[in-house]
């Protein structure tokens, strides 16, 4: 199975919820990034998607212009799914978001596979406005949380007592 193909699989078994073929096309050290606030490695990749497929049982990453390069797999990805259910992402701070019905579409993004022979070993989603899980969220009427912001108090208090975190 040559990289292409290998891509094709990985994407086609996650939008069939088919996470046991997933998990064998990607290695323990993926590195999922650029969609998520965070790099997330992939046990919180398989997580979150379930979570997201779960929620969204048409969940789907409509791949396309799937070509390989030295550099590994390129592709373009748009995401569109109907939440249908309760959808629950407690990895990102996010309450339960109860069912809307809401039909989600994300822009479509340029999607980077890096390859260690026959698994992916890393996924890097373009960045872009309106998209990533923030983009999805917005869709369904919610967002991230936003830590609060440190004040000068509260920086001087952690270097002195040696905290790393509030």
């Amino acid at each position: 199975m040559n990289s292409t193909e290998i891509v094709q699989t990985f994407i086609t078994a996650l939008q069939w919820g088919d996470m046991e073929v997933a998990v064998s096309r990607i290695a323990d050290d993926f590195v999922f990034s650029g969609w998520t606030p965070q790099p997330l490695d992939k046990g919180e990749f398989l997580a979150m998607h379930s979570e997201l497929k779960g929620a969204m049982p048409d969940y789907s990453f409509h791949l396309s212009n799937v070509q390989e390069g030295d550099e590994g797999v390129e592709a373009f990805i748009q995401i569109t799914g109907t939440q249908m259910r309760d959808l629950s992402l407690p990895t990102f701070g996010v309450p339960l978001i109860r069912y809307t019905g809401i039909d989600v579409s994300l822009p479509q993004v340029r999607t980077n596979f890096s390859l260690a022979g026959d698994k992916i070993t890393e996924m890097r989603v373009e960045s872009v406005p309106g998209g990533g899980l923030t983009g999805l969220l917005q869709q369904i009427g919610t967002e991230l949380p936003v830590l609060p912001r440190l004040g000068d108090e509260d920086i001087k208090r952690m270097n002195e007592s040696g905290e790393t975190s509030i």
